[in-house]
């Protein structure tokens, strides 16, 4: 069996609370370049990190992983941002969550806080600004 990508095996224990010792975050992001510059980021923050393609596979990831927040893209294929916002409403989980946008449209990051978002990143995300509203939320 192959490794996957970008897996490290301890992660992978925390995550699923064999060995939870560290916050583990969830980024929601079909943009595998931002995926990775977020994985670093968080990684070196302390933070373990699993990622998802968009907002389907971040459902699926949340019902079999125990996260403690959530970086979530508003535009993605297949299911997006606030349609995840909304399944998450719908369930019993009450994780912190932080929108990430590539537009300022006022609407859009308004709904995003009216479904369940605790804060947003304006993409390109200054790496200070991403540093400040994780430790914020998610510690």
């Amino acid at each position: 069996m192959q490794p996957v990508e970008g897996l490290r095996l301890g992660n992978f224990f925390r995550c699923y609370g064999l060995m939870k010792s560290q916050k583990c975050i969830l980024i929601v992001d079909d943009d595998a370049d931002v995926l990775l510059f977020l994985r670093d980021r968080l990684n070196a923050l302390g933070f373990d990190v699993l990622t998802a393609a968009n907002g389907k596979e971040g459902v699926d990831a949340l019902q079999h992983h125990t996260v403690d927040g959530v970086l979530l893209d508003l535009y993605m294929p297949v299911m997006g941002g606030i349609l995840m916002l909304e399944q998450l409403a719908l369930s019993s989980m009450r994780l912190p969550v932080i929108v990430m946008s590539a537009t300022e449209h006022r609407s859009e990051l308004q709904l995003a806080i009216i479904k369940g978002a605790m804060d947003i990143l304006i993409k390109p995300i200054a790496p200070d600004e991403l540093t400040d509203k994780c430790l914020r939320l998610f510690h």
